[in-house]
């Protein structure tokens, strides 16, 4: 079973690729999508070392 977040995310990746006539799914779509997600872009900020906006 999957969280709601996860599914979210691999859901929008899937759009994006298709949208952009993408035969694959990569990683690059995944990505995309996470940064999408408040959350994932709370976690990238916080791994670019930007601490202040990590809460």
């Amino acid at each position: 079973m999957l969280s709601n977040e996860l599914e979210y995310c691999l859901n929008d990746a899937f759009h994006q690729a298709r949208e952009a006539h993408h035969e694959y799914l990569t990683v690059e779509h995944l990505l995309l999508a996470i940064l999408d997600y408040p959350a994932g872009a709370r976690g990238a900020a916080c791994l670019a070392g930007d601490l202040t906006r990590c809460a």
